[in-house]
């Protein structure tokens, strides 16, 4: 019987230091089939990391911005969780113990990426999430065929439910950035499986992408909205989203991330002058600049 390891600490196989591997699957990532499955992030599967490594942090940033994503675009939002009830711990007792207690030190998601109002918990019992839960039958009522996966570990729960998912006819999608293994190759291998056999690796500027693109149907809203989920703390996006009027400075905006998103605002064809932002710091304000172009 191995326990989990200690002081995982690795750099995740990212661009442009490592090429992705490249997917047999072409799918393409569609918001009106996708949903999002946050994977096992719980304090009990990230205790075993340095809480600087490298993996760890790309992991919860990329899973907090495709979280910000999917709920902007009202893409479904899944979590697995295990619950430390050992009743039914099967032949995972003999490779790991007795796992997780059944305390919140041990349980709780972290507070990084942590759930939403509206989104879905699945108790998990077995490496893939779809065995031994309802998530199958939550996607199929919920109309969605494609799955987006993050969280940990990549080489063990993360490809068995990409395999799982598809061998039920649901598109798998694997951003690199967003998972993390025990170490660098175990990493490599993951994606490596998904790539050859089950799934579309990707990365996260292009789940966000696609999950809130900048498009033209959507117009400007679409631009602010792009915009500050890349500004944004996923749940200060949720707040901000949830009232118009609210502050983004109180409720999360940097002023450095303030620029940011000025420049990418500019980039779209509407210059606004970071003293005037400060003066209405609101999402109300932004969206009626871009309705007054003969003004600008």
């Amino acid at each position: 019987m191995t326990a989990l390891p200690t002081l995982i600490d690795y750099a995740a196989p990212l661009p442009p230091a490592r090429v992705l591997p490249d997917s047999k699957a072409r799918w393409d990532l569609d918001p009106s089939r996708a949903a999002v499955l946050v994977h096992d992030l719980q304090e009990y599967f990230l205790r075993p990391f340095d809480r600087a490594c490298p993996a760890l942090t790309t992991t919860l940033d990329g899973t907090a911005r495709i979280l910000a994503a999917a709920r902007a675009a009202g893409v479904p939002v899944f979590y697995t969780a295990q619950d430390g009830d050992h009743s039914d711990r099967g032949l995972q007792g003999d490779l790991w113990g007795p796992g997780m207690r059944a305390v919140a030190s041990d349980t709780a998601i972290v507070p990084e990426v942590a759930p939403a109002p509206g989104d879905r918990l699945v108790t998990k019992r077995r490496y893939s999430a779809f065995a031994k839960t309802d998530l199958a039958e939550q996607l199929a009522a919920a109309g969605r065929d494609q799955l987006v996966i993050t969280g940990v570990y990549a080489h063990i729960g993360i490809t068995a439910t990409a395999l799982d998912a598809f061998q039920r006819e649901v598109h798998p999608f694997v951003p690199a950035d967003a998972i993390a293994a025990f170490t660098h190759d175990q990493h490599v291998r993951a994606l490596d499986i998904v790539a050859d056999s089950c799934g579309v690796v990707t990365l996260t500027d292009a789940v966000v992408g696609r999950l809130a693109p900048v498009a033209e149907e959507s117009g400007w809203e679409a631009v602010v909205r792009d915009a500050l989920t890349r500004a944004l703390p996923a749940a200060a996006l949720t707040s901000a989203l949830a009232d118009p009027e609210a502050d983004l400075f109180a409720v999360g905006l940097s002023s450095l991330k303030a620029f940011e998103l000025l420049d990418d605002l500019a980039d779209a064809g509407v210059d606004i002058d970071f003293g005037e932002l400060v003066r209405r710091p609101t999402l109300a304000f932004l969206l009626e600049q871009g309705r007054m172009p003969a003004q600008r």
